[in-house]
Parts: structure tokens; sequence; C-alpha cells
């Protein structure tokens, strides 16, 4: 068992699978052009109306990029019999250039006869080509919301949800979040993350340095041991993805390891906050074992 921490204890997580032809799009179609993106489902949508009712049709992430889902049925891919395939991106303003960072395509289930398509459609409007979709930004979490509808045009649809489709919300994580390092384990040997906006709550990160240790309670972090130190060698900027090779050995059944990284900045180090009686307070950093550059 094995742990990412900083300020929360996150899970690891691997890739995941796409969907089964027939079966409404989900989060393992979507498909990253740059490391350290996922897509998990965050919810249902609002079933039967044109509107979103949360978020704009544009959004800002916390490195200033632009964001816009792709505007509706505007990228025909291919054909399955009668029925046109679309690819839907989510994309961002690079000067006067749409930059691509993921997208997601219909798929032909059954070419034969009128043919049957496993659909994607955005902003509640498959019957147009004109509207981007709205979106929603979560600049502490570092996630992108997007509403969605997974549905089928033409038949067999026996899979699907009743009704015209699979209403549902898809947050795409992975963005710089405001304050905290919020660090992935990519199995079997990578730890990453993106660097935030303020990390740790300071104005930037001169480097930072990564840990592990045994997972005991309560956590004792004067026995965590150097990992990766005083990284990267040049200054890291906010939505930098930095990752750390995993040298620990694999833990035996029943025990487990966690990861924490600290971020310093003009000679003060933080590593996330703690819960005392009710009171937070940032952890000492005193505690931490000297991780030599």
């Amino acid at each position: 068992m094995r742990f990412a921490a900083v300020l929360v204890v996150a899970f690891a997580c691997s890739g995941a699978f796409a969907s089964e032809p027939g079966q409404p799009l989900d989060c393992s179609d979507w498909v990253f052009l740059e490391p350290g993106y996922s897509c998990v489902r965050f919810g249902d949508g609002k079933e039967g109306s044109a509107q979103l009712y949360l978020g704009s049709f544009t959004q800002f992430d916390n490195q200033g990029r632009f964001f816009r889902l792709s505007p509706i049925l505007a990228e025909p891919i291919g054909v399955c019999a009668n029925q046109t395939l679309f690819r839907t991106r989510l994309e961002w303003l690079d000067a006067e250039t749409w930059r691509t960072l993921a997208y997601i395509d219909d798929r032909c289930v059954s070419p034969a006869s009128s043919g049957a398509v496993d659909a994607i459609w955005a902003g509640g409007q498959p019957s147009t080509a004109s509207g981007a979709a709205v979106l929603t930004f979560d600049d502490k979490g570092g996630r992108m919301i997007l509403n969605l509808i997974s549905g089928c045009n033409g038949s067999p649809c026996t899979n699907y949800p009743p009704g015209t489709g699979d209403y549902w919300l898809a947050a795409i994580a992975g963005f710089a979040t405001t304050f905290d390092v919020l660090q992935t384990y990519t199995p079997p040997a990578t730890l990453g993350f993106r660097v935030p906006y303020m990390p740790e709550g300071m104005a930037g990160a001169d480097h930072f340095d990564t840990y592990w240790g045994n997972l005991t309670h309560p956590i004792d972090f004067t026995q965590a041991h150097p990992l990766q130190s005083g990284y990267p060698s040049a200054q890291p900027h906010v939505g930098d993805y930095l990752t750390v090779a995993d040298t620990v050995p694999t833990p035996a059944p029943g025990q487990g390891v966690y990861y924490v990284t600290s971020a310093t900045y003009q000679g003060a180090t933080r590593y996330g906050r703690k819960t005392t009686a009710g009171h937070l307070s940032g952890r000492d950093p005193a505690v931490l074992p000297v991780c030599s550059r």
C-alpha cells in the first residue's frame, strides 16, 4: 500500500481502460495530450436542460490559460453508416492558436444499416454546432468541471439509461492548484505533481524536497527518509509538472509507506498543515531530516 501526501492524502491511481462499445462514454474514454491529468466522474448533470446552471463558456486556470470546450459538433472525424462521428476537445488559447489538452471521440458501435454510435455531447446542446459548453474551474483543487451527455445515435441503445442519455459531470484533475502540492502516484514507480500558484501559501518556490516514511499512527516525520532533494535544477514555474522516481521497496503485505513533499522559498520551508484540538497550523519544518541538494 502506498500513499502520496502533503496537505491531503491521496490514493495511488492507475490508468483506466476505455469503456466497451455500446456502453456510455465515460472518463476512461478521455485522451490526455499532457502528463499528469486524469478524469473522475464528479456527479450527475442537469437532465433535460439546455443550460448547465454553473460556470461560463470560458474559464482561466491558475496558469492564466484561457479554456473552452470545443464548439459542439464542430469537428467531424469519420462516419458510421449514415451517422457522423465527432471529437470534443478541452482546449486553451495560446496567442491565436487553440491548443488541445484532452479530447473524447464518438465511437462507432454497429456500422450496418443506419449505424449505432456512442456519442458525447457537451453543454446540453446536441443539436447545435455554434456554442461552446459551460465550464467551471475549481482553483483550490485544480479541477476543470465539464457537463457532458453520453448518448446513443441509432440502435441498439439497450445499455443506456432510460431517456436520451447519461447526463454527468467530469472533473478533469491535474491543473495547478492555488496552494497545495497534490501528489499522485503512477505505478510502477513515479510520483508527480503540478507546481501550485502559491506553493504552501508562499509567493513562489525555489525548490522542492520529497521524503518517504513508514505509515504509523501518528506519522513521525522525524523518521522520514529523503527520496529526492533540491529539485528541479532551475527555479520552478506555476504549472510545471514535476516527477520523482520512486526507489522505495514495495511494502510487505499489511504495511505501507507515505510520501511528503516540502516547498522552500527564500529560506522558508513548508510542507502542509495539521489540526490540533480544532486549530489549524503549519507543520514544523524543523522535524524533517536534512535533505542535501
